[in-house]
């Protein structure tokens, strides 16, 4: 039901209950009034009835006395006239039928000089207004009555009014009372209901209709601002809420739009996970792009469909469930998963989970890495590494084998010409021998290059090492303008380390040199001994490193190529690994545009070890 029926109805049911309720207290009052008036009325003609009765009496006129009385009950507007006895016997009456009656209830309230006059039963002739009127012992009638004291009253006059007349008047009154009160009323109500319509119930009206429309999503509605009354300023509130709503909500969609772009940024799968139903509440692009479907089909959804297709959670003694292992703010877990793509297919991946607490709410976020991608990229960058030193191998190799073919065919010729002179037969043979050795030392330094590294460190000739690398990197310096120069120290530092870990070492150090000289320049690569540490120092010539990127090359998957390639953003990482697992570290020094220098420093090993 509307407001306005609502204050009409409320309002019809308090001004009728209140007419009904004047209307009664004035019919009430009016009849009081009527009855005294009445009372007072037939006091003055009971006076007079009592002096006619008094001398009647006094002349001992008893035909009088009852003629008087009968006449008097003819009168228009009273019902009937009795005469009592002191003790209440009816001695004279209007009605023949009244003589002889015994009314002692009238005697016993009698007193000298007091006239009650009150509403009674008439036995059949409706109420009737009687009037009872001692008529008091005087000293003329002492002789027939007896003392005053002893006798104070001679009788009692009764006169019986009819209430009808009264009743009628007292209703004619009443009604037009309320007829002028209604009317009154039906106006002031009218008036009233225009006040509340046009100031109270329109303006709420409109009022309601801004809220609605506010509650339906459209911040720009406003409520209009009427009178500078009470709601006025409601609606002034109202307008000034709906702003500061509408800049909120403003505020939090950008806020949200800002937070959903960062997910969007990261590389690596993100989702949200509402802890107490499974349900993912926030994913990244990178995750939608893992599983090949839309953000639509995986917000709302649980995770366990999301990701395993299932339509039950996974069963925790099956797999590591982040959100059910997870049952403390801030606990963090690592664990391996596969995931079901859209298209069917099963997805390695490696899942870095942490409880968040969110507006009470329990949050598992998660970070996806998709392996068989990290794997594809190791692949790449291992099938790029070798493809270097392939080329440079190939290259090394090739000359040397050049060199044998031509002593072969000189050989072969001289054998078919009878011209096998034994002096250059050797000469032949030696030349093939120095390029075997030649080719044989390439292939070695390969294979300790790609040894895997062994559980117990060992004494390593760190001169050899450094040499040995550098020489797989000629050929890839000369395609790109490069000059190596190496400057071993004479002394020839041993350090306690893996040897193919101090290649690799060489190898990640040298090739970041390459690539920080797209067009060219010189490397020296240098070993220096001492007492307690042997030095490694790579420097190149290149673009140098920017002063605010100093600080991150050795994170893992930072990666700022001069030479504009891609890469994996691990090979100083791995460098940093090894010369950290072997007691050292490495240092680095550059000048943008100047060239870098890197410097390692490994603890000598001890003389006997």
């Amino acid at each position: 039901m509307s407001l306005s029926r609502r204050i009409l109805r409320q309002v019809l049911l308090v001004a009728g209950g209140a007419s009904l309720l004047f209307g009664i207290l004035f019919l009430a009052l009016y009849r009081d009034q009527l009855e005294r008036e009445r009372a007072a009325t037939s006091e003055q003609v009971n006076r007079l009835l009592r002096v006619a009765l008094v001398n009647a009496m006094l002349k001992r006129d008893v035909p009088g006395l009852r003629d008087i009385v009968h006449q008097l009950g003819q009168q228009p507007g009273i019902a009937g006239v009795m005469i009592l006895s002191p003790r209440g016997e009816v001695r004279f009456a209007s009605a023949d039928g009244q003589l002889g009656r015994t009314l002692a209830e009238l005697t016993a309230e009698a007193r000298p000089g007091v006239t009650v006059s009150r509403f009674v039963d008439g036995n059949g002739r409706g109420d009737v207004l009687r009037s009872v009127n001692p008529v008091p012992n005087q000293l003329p009638c002492i002789g027939c009555h007896g003392p005053v004291d002893r006798h104070p009253i001679n009788g009692i006059l009764v006169v019986d009014y009819e209430a009808k007349t009264i009743r009628h008047a007292a209703y004619r009154s009443a009604a037009l009372f309320s007829a002028a009160g209604i009317a009154v009323l039906g106006l002031t109500l009218w008036s009233v209901w225009r006040l509340l319509r046009r100031r109270v119930i329109a303006p709420l009206g409109r009022l309601d209709a801004a809220a609605n429309a506010l509650a339906a999503g459209n911040l720009a509605t406003r409520a209009p601002v009427g009178e500078a009354d009470e709601i006025g300023r409601l609606a002034a509130s109202f307008n000034g809420m709906a702003a500061r709503l509408a800049e909120q909500i403003g505020r939090s969609e950008k806020q949200q739009r800002y937070l959903q772009q960062l997910l969007d940024g990261l590389p690596d799968g993100v989702r949200v996970i509402r802890q107490r139903d499974f349900r993912v509440l926030a994913a990244n692009r990178a995750y939608c792009r893992q599983l090949g479907v839309t953000p639509e089909q995986v917000l709302g959804t649980a995770c366990h469909r999301s990701s395993h297709g299932r339509e039950a959670p996974c069963a925790p003694t099956m797999v590591i469930c982040p959100v059910h292992e997870l049952q403390h703010d801030g606990q963090a877990v690592k664990c391996r998963h596969h995931h079901r793509a859209a298209d069917g297919r099963e997805l390695p991946v490696e899942v870095h989970a942490v409880r968040l607490q969110h507006e009470g709410e329990a949050l598992i976020v998660e970070s996806i890495i998709d392996l068989s991608l990290a794997v594809r990229h190791s692949q790449e960058q291992r099938l790029s590494e070798l493809g270097l030193l392939a080329a440079g191998i190939a290259h090394e190799i090739h000359n040397p084998l050049g060199s044998m073919r031509l002593a072969v065919d000189g050989l072969l010729r001289g054998l078919r010409n009878g011209q096998a002179d034994p002096q250059r037969l050797a000469g032949y043979l030696e030349m093939m021998s120095v390029e075997i050795d030649r080719c044989t030392g390439i292939t070695q330094r390969l294979l300790l290059l790609s040894r895997l590294p062994q559980q117990i460190p060992q004494v390593v000739d760190l001169n050899l090492a450094v040499g040995d690398t550098v020489s797989l990197l000629d050929f890839d310096a000369r395609s790109h303008g490069i000059v190596q120069h190496l400057a071993l120290d004479a002394a020839q530092p041993r350090v306690l380390a893996d040897d193919s870990d101090l290649r690799m070492l060489v190898l990640n150090l040298v090739q970041n040199a390459h690539h920080a000289m797209p067009r060219g320049g010189e490397l020296t690569v240098r070993t220096l001994g001492g007492e307690t540490e042997a030095v490694l120092e790579v420097i190149d010539g290149g673009c140098g490193i920017p002063e605010e990127a100093v600080g991150r090359i050795f994170d893992p998957f930072y990666s700022r190529r001069a030479d504009g390639e891609g890469g994996t953003g691990l090979g100083l990482t791995i460098c940093k690994s090894i010369v950290e697992r072997y007691g050292g570290r490495i240092d680095v020094a550059s000048r943008e545009g100047a060239g870098t220098t890197f410097r390692v420093i490994l603890p000598v090993a001890k003389v006997g070890a």
